[in-house]
């Protein structure tokens, strides 16, 4: 059997993001060095605060990824899930509530870049579903080559078109 012949399995790769230049990091990180075949199915996670913000937030994040994504990763199908955050509910425990009950082959996140005494004391998202997710978890840093290609794509979102056939 040839390597060329030998089929790789569809994954599902979870991406948590925010408007924050980490999170685009960690989105540009999977679409780099993971999400290589046409089979990966990369899931953008965003938590919002309420349901009014749904709609907004997904043509928001539908165009962060077209920004980011194109022209390099047509073969990449994406999707982005909504997670309405109610009050007092941490975004940790929401995202690994998910990421049980989906089950993809893992969980990508941005790091803040807080030590490791500022997430114990304010809490971090990446500690928490470190120790708690279900799933393998890489937490991406962001570069200052990261930081530069994240303002540039931001800029090309506002020309990027809705009708795309990458989103399922």
């Amino acid at each position: 059997m040839t390597a060329s012949s030998i089929a790789i399995p569809a994954r599902k790769i979870f991406v948590a993001i925010d408007e924050s230049s980490h999170a685009v990091g960690a989105f540009n990180f999977v679409l780099d060095n993971i999400a290589t075949t046409g089979n990966d199915h990369v899931t953008a996670v965003v938590v919002i605060d309420s349901e009014a913000q749904r709609e907004e937030t997904l043509e928001k994040t539908k165009t962060l990824i077209r920004a980011i994504a194109d022209p390099d990763h047509l073969t990449v199908k994406f999707s982005v899930q909504i997670l309405v955050q109610t009050v007092g509910q941490k975004v940790g425990p929401l995202i690994c509530k998910l990421v049980e009950e989906a089950k993809p082959a893992m969980l990508v996140l941005g790091s803040a870049g807080k030590s490791h005494i500022e997430g114990m004391l304010v809490g971090s998202v990446s500690n928490y579903c470190i120790a708690n997710a279900n799933v393998p978890v890489i937490v991406a840093r962001v570069s200052p080559a990261d930081e530069v290609r994240a303002q540039k794509n931001a800029q090309r979102s506002s020309s990027i078109s809705n009708n795309h056939a990458m989103w399922v």
